[in-house]
C-alpha cells in the first residue's frame, strides 16, 4: 500500500475551495463556503488567509472571494503553452468560417472537459459559452466525442462511473443509451448533442487524437437550432475535416 504523499490533503482543500470560488454564480462569503466546504471554521479561514495571500483569491468591498490576479494569470499561461490549441487555432478558425457557426475546443480535466479555446460566430446570435466553461462527458458533444474515441472497455468504464446529471429535458441519464451513442459515434467519427448540454443549442463533435483509441480533445460546432440545417453534413464534414488535419499536425509534431 503506497504511503499518503505530505500535504496532499492541505493541498486538496485549497483547491477544493479555489473550485468552489470559480463554480460560485456570484462571488461566496466566508459563511457560504462554509456551508458547503465540509471544514471547520478555523481551517477554512487558514485556508483563505493563504490563497489570498498567495494572490489566488481576492476580497471585494462586501467580503466576498472571487478568483485573484494570480490565478488569472497562470490559466493565461497555460493556455499560451497548450500545444493542441496553437495547433489547431488555424484549423479551427477554417471551420468556424466554413459552417459560420461558433465553434469550441475542449480538453479533459479529471470527470469532465473545460473549454480552452473558442471562436465565435460572426452571426448575431451566439453561444454564451466562454474558456474556461466546465462540461460533461454525457451530455456534451465534446465530451461524447472524447468517449468515442476511447477504446470500448474504458469509455464502457468511465461511463459505469459517471454520475448522469440531468442538465436539461433533452439530456441522456441512461447508461445503456449513453453507451448506444458512443458505439455509433465511434462509427461515423462524430456525435451531434440535440439540447443536451443547453436549451435551444444543437452541437455537432468530433475528438482529436494522438494515435488509435487516445483522444487528447474535442472540437464541436455549435447551432442555435433556428440556424440548424437539414443536412448535418453541413457541419459534420467540415468538422472532420478540421479534427482529421489537427490530429495529423499532433503526431508530426509529437514524433518531429
Amino acid at each position: 500500500m503506497s504511503k499518503p504523499i505530505q500535504g496532499a490533503q492541505s493541498f486538496s482543500r485549497n483547491i477544493n475551495i479555489l473550485q468552489q470560488i470559480a463554480d460560485a454564480s456570484t462571488a461566496p462569503t466566508r459563511a457560504e463556503l462554509l456551508k458547503h466546504c465540509g471544514l471547520t471554521r478555523p481551517t477554512l479561514y487558514r485556508i483563505i488567509a493563504s490563497l489570498e495571500a498567495e494572490g489566488l483569491i481576492e476580497a471585494t468591498v462586501d467580503n466576498r472571494y472571487r478568483l485573484g490576479g494570480k490565478l488569472v494569470s497562470l490559466a493565461r499561461q497555460a493556455l499560451a503553452q497548450n500545444d493542441v490549441r496553437k495547433i489547431a487555432e488555424p484549423s479551427l478558425a477554417r471551420l468556424r468560417d466554413a459552417t459560420g457557426e461558433t465553434v469550441h475546443l475542449a480538453i479533459r480535466t479529471g470527470e469532465e472537459l473545460v473549454y480552452i479555446d473558442k471562436i465565435e460566430s460572426r452571426e448575431v446570435v451566439r453561444m454564451a459559452s466562454t474558456v474556461g466553461t466546465r462540461v460533461s462527458f454525457h451530455s456534451s458533444s465534446v465530451g461524447k466525442a472524447f468517449l468515442s474515441a476511447l477504446s470500448p472497455p474504458h469509455a464502457n468504464r468511465l461511463i459505469d462511473q459517471m454520475t448522469l446529471s440531468k442538465i436539461t429535458s433533452f439530456t441522456t441519464t441512461d447508461r445503456a443509451t449513453l453507451q448506444k451513442t458512443v458505439k455509433q459515434a465511434r462509427a461515423a467519427g462524430f456525435v451531434c448533442d440535440n439540447q443536451e448540454n443547453e436549451i435551444g443549442i444543437v452541437c455537432f463533435g468530433a475528438a482529436v487524437c494522438e494515435g488509435p483509441n487516445r483522444p487528447v480533445a474535442s472540437v464541436s460546432v455549435s447551432v442555435p437550432l433556428f440556424r440548424l440545417s437539414e443536412d448535418p453534413s453541413r457541419y459534420s464534414t467540415p468538422l472532420l475535416e478540421a479534427v482529421n488535419e489537427i490530429s495529423a499536425q499532433l503526431e508530426f509534431t509529437r514524433l518531429s
